[in-house]
């Protein structure tokens, strides 16, 4: 599995070139870009064409683009043309720096019919097959429906389009009620990244994004989950992807050392 480091890890609204550039001297793979921030750098500069060579002079590669959201189970026409709108700029964004996938936030909702769930991945899949880029959806363990993995599963499964996948956060999956053995029912090539972080003891379902650490720093049965994963054929990108305040205080390069060694240490352990 190839090692990367989304690039909020280190923090927010980072300058992609310093992200990437970071990323490569601690040793990673890829890094996972947010759109919002290469918006605002293309808008500054008038193309994307420096974060590309940064991507390729430093050797790596753009494994995630984060995010688009909206498209599942929207409230009117307008909002629905709004959020294909927005996948479509996003899937735009990702084959221009060569990323394989946008991630595709689930619904918020407290309830859903799971086969419209299915059809709107699908529809934002067919959008995503058109710059040659997949719509990894993405459960959220906060959320109070769909926010597991057997629930983001089932939905890709109903999209039954082949760039509609699933993301695998790690944080997410067990906040959100996904048991360890759960992480056998994907097949390899359902999933498009893994989101790789850890927490500390105490009652996970208290807690937030903001109470991740580095993956091994905490009790999550990371190993566990990542084996079953590789059996069933899952060989791409785990991406680092912590929110922490304390890790957004320190310099970028001592983060991105920290995010490689964590990982590494879970990987050859």
């Amino acid at each position: 599995m190839r090692k990367c480091l989304n690039l909020v890890t280190m923090q927010q609204g980072l300058d992609p070139i310093a992200g990437i550039k970071a990323a490569a001297a601690a040793g990673f793979d890829g890094v996972g870009l947010w759109a919002d921030t290469l918006k605002a750098y293309r808008e500054a500069h008038g193309c994307l064409c420096d974060v590309v060579a940064a991507l390729s002079d430093n050797g790596l590669k753009a494994e995630e683009i984060c995010y688009t959201a909206g498209y599942m189970w929207p409230d009117d026409d307008a909002a629905r043309a709004a959020a294909l709108a927005d996948a479509r700029e996003k899937a735009e964004i990702a084959a221009a720096v060569g990323a394989p996938c946008v991630i595709a936030c689930a619904s918020g909702a407290a309830s859903g019919c799971l086969d419209a769930a299915g059809a709107d991945l699908r529809q934002v899949a067919e959008i995503g097959a058109e710059f040659g880029v997949a719509m990894a959806l993405e459960y959220i363990g906060v959320f109070p429906f769909v926010k597991d993995l057997k629930t983001g599963l089932d939905i890709v499964r109903r999209a039954n389009h082949p760039q509609a996948k699933l993301l695998i956060d790690i944080f997410h999956s067990f906040r959100g009620g996904t048991s360890v053995e759960d992480f056998v029912l994907p097949q390899g090539n359902e999933v498009a990244l893994v989101h790789i972080n850890d927490v500390p003891a105490g009652d996970i379902f208290q807690m937030a994004d903001s109470d991740r650490v580095m993956p091994g720093d905490g009790v999550l049965p990371l190993k566990q989950a990542l084996a079953s994963l590789g059996a069933n054929g899952y060989d791409g990108a785990l991406s680092v992807e912590v929110f922490s305040q304390y890790w957004w205080a320190q310099p970028i390069e001592e983060t991105a050392k920290a995010a490689y060694r964590a990982l590494s240490s879970v990987l050859e352990a």
